[in-house]
């Protein structure tokens, strides 16, 4: 059946108004007021500046708009819109009405004097908390740039402070350091410093020569501070060789020089040392210290005498372990014309004989006393019980505690207090340590001189058993009461010298708390028989510490040696050790001992003896080099016989 044709056209009138409707009415829904208007919305902009205002923007949603960028006020700067307390930074008009708040941001300035005629720097604006950089490059003549200040407060911000500055350059004085090297060709630049400032010490470069010290006004400069003026500086300089220079000034209680032939072994006197002319790590700058005479036969050969240093305050030398006490070491007393057997015998223990747990390193120095060059000396640590040296525990009123003590014609005192006998040796034995100085036992270690004579008995008695049971053949007790290890080592190293002394003096022996009896350390070995001398036996062949004791001579070789030597524990010992350690000194010597050695050494070694032996430089040198060769022969041949005695 047939629609009607009326509502066709019906269907088709809706059909269209639909179609317009979403082709056209669609798109300005939402922008219209319901009566078919196009909706708009305002942006209003408050400045908070009366003289500054701009006309509102009307626009659509969603239509771009542009807000207004270009405001200034004086002391601050724009810092955008906001919308309440959102910054508002949209360039699209949002569906609704606004009111924009200009954002000011507060500026400072800072201000710059710099108290100069013709320099000036602009001022800076910029916001507190924002980076500031403050001119830096500021000169004047006389004066060091030291910074601003802020009134009498140094200011050194790279922010802005919230509030306004004017700062005050801070110029610090300088004055002047004139440098007159006293020297023809040599000449040093000028330097500028603020009063209180460390003086840099300057390199001045004379071919033999250091700068030993500057003077102002006659009087040693001290680099740690520059005074409030203009100063000039005079150097006074130090002729030097190839080996490091200690330098002793000598004073009395007044400052007055101590002429150096007025030391004694007895009394120290003051002095101030410094050692120079080696590594900067090592140099030591005029410290104050005691000095005065050392050594026992040796202080009573020549002019030329040992020394002792002991520094007010612990001191490393060398890289060493801090000590006071530091002793010089003539070299060539008792015709010693190599200056190298105690350097050679130290160094030799320390490297090579590892059976002896301690004997001072030797170091070949120039010594120059008052000015006055005085040869060539072994710097050494002094024999004690201390930390790095001697290593016990050693104290007062306990009996079995540590003891350092010396096998020493020398020994002298009270007997049974300062030094003490055992019967089969010739010579006693002084005690060390503990040792109460000049007689101070309450003060030393809280106990009586009744009380230390019962610990001398002690290690009396102990000595006794060691010694009466080596005197005797009895290997096994000795055994049982020393490290034997050390005592073999130690007669090696003496024999290998044929060292005088071993059975005379400087025999050093040393006990561990409850533990056993140590020999040690290597002390003395200047007056051996090893090379040219005129004492004992020149030959490189034979036992000669264990041999026998030479009638008629207050020398003698080691009773203890000589016994010990009978046994066949101990020769066997001393031959399987030999085994080891023949090899390693060869090494050593050609390390020790070699044409590089021999040409670095040889002006220093001539120097000493142009002095000491009255030469010409050009025959002291030839002389030694010939007589240091000699002795490393000596020392190879020596090695080679005893390969064959104790193989």
């Amino acid at each position: 059946m047939k629609k009607p044709i009326w509502i066709s056209s019906v269907v088709l009138a809706v059909l269209s108004c639909l179609i317009f409707v979403f082709a056209f009415g669609c798109t300005e829904a939402g922008n219209s007021d319901g009566n078919g208007e196009t909706k708009t919305y305002t942006v209003t902009f408050v400045t908070g500046v009366d003289s500054l205002a701009f006309e509102s923007i009307t626009a659509t949603a969603g239509e771009t708009i542009t807000l207004p960028s270009d405001l200034t006020r004086d002391g601050y700067r724009f810092g955008g819109w906001k919308d309440g307390d959102v910054p508002f930074t949209s360039n699209v008009m949002p569906e609704k009405d606004l009111t924009l708040t200009a954002v000011w941001i507060k500026l400072y300035t800072v201000a710059f004097v710099t108290g100069v005629d013709g320099t000036s720097y602009d001022s800076i604006t910029a916001a507190a908390g924002e980076t500031i950089t403050l001119p830096n490059d500021l000169t004047r003549d006389g004066y060091r740039f030291g910074g601003w200040k802020d009134g009498d407060v140094p200011f050194t911000s790279s922010v802005m402070p919230e509030k306004d500055l004017t700062l005050t350059v801070a110029w610090i004085k300088l004055y002047t350091v004139t440098f007159n090297s006293g020297v023809s060709g040599v000449s040093i630049p000028k330097a500028a410093y603020a009063a209180g400032e460390a003086v840099t010490k300057p390199t001045a470069n004379r071919a033999g020569y250091i700068v030993l010290k500057w003077l102002l006004d006659g009087e040693p400069f001290d680099f740690k501070a520059m005074p409030e003026r203009d100063i000039t500086l005079k150097a006074t300089w130090l002729a030097v060789t190839n080996l490091p220079a200690v330098v002793v000034d000598l004073f009395d209680k007044n400052g007055n020089t101590v002429p150096l032939g007025k030391v004694t072994r007895e009394a120290y006197v003051d002095s101030v040392i410094t050692l120079t002319n080696t590594e900067d790590k090592y140099v030591l700058d005029s410290l104050k210290s005691s000095f005065k005479g050392r050594g026992n036969g040796s202080w009573n050969e020549g002019d030329k005498k040992g020394y002792k240093i002991k520094f007010d305050k612990k001191q490393s030398v060398f890289g060493r372990e801090k000590n006071k006490h530091w002793v010089l070491i003539a070299c060539n007393n008792f015709d010693d014309i190599t200056m190298s057997r105690n350097y050679l015998a130290y160094n030799m223990a320390g490297e090579v004989f590892d059976g002896i747990e301690y004997t001072t390193p030797a170091y070949w120095v120039d010594l120059t006393v008052n000015g006055e060059y005085r040869g060539v000396y072994l710097l050494c640590e002094h024999v004690r019980v201390d930390k790095g040296r001697v290593d016990i525990e050693s104290e007062y009123g306990v009996d079995d505690t540590g003891y350092l003590i010396e096998y020493d014609a020398y020994a002298g005192g009270e007997e049974g207090v300062d030094f003490f006998r055992i019967s089969g040796v010739k010579y006693g034995f002084t005690v060390h340590s503990p040792d109460p100085e000049d007689g101070k036992y309450e003060a030393e270690g809280g106990i009586t001189k009744e009380r230390f004579k019962q610990q001398v008995a002690y290690i009396k008695n102990y000595i006794s058993r060691v010694y009466s049971a080596a005197l005797s053949g009895d290997y096994a007790t000795f055994s049982s009461l020393v490290d034997v290890d050390s005592f073999v080592d130690m007669y090696v190293l003496h024999e290998l010298f044929k060292n005088v002394d071993t059975g005379y003096s400087s025999f050093y022996l040393y006990k561990k708390p409850g533990g056993l009896l140590y020999a040690g350390p290597a002390w003395d070995f200047d007056a051996t028989t090893s090379g040219a001398t005129d004492r004992g036996d020149r030959s490189p062949q034979g036992i000669y510490v264990a041999d026998a004791v030479r009638s008629g001579s207050n020398y003698t070789a080691s009773e203890l040696f000589i016994s010990l030597y009978k046994t066949s524990g101990f020769l066997n010992a001393v031959k399987a050790r030999w085994k080891v350690l023949s090899p390693k000194i060869r090494t050593f010597l050609d390390q020790r001992l070699n044409d590089a050695v021999y040409e670095e050494n040889k002006a220093a070694m001539g120097k000493n003896f142009a002095k000491w032996k009255y030469k010409t430089q050009a025959a002291a040198e030839r002389d030694w080099l010939n007589d240091i060769k000699a002795l490393k022969q000596w020392l190879l041949d020596r090695i080679t016989w005893l390969n064959s005695a104790w193989a």
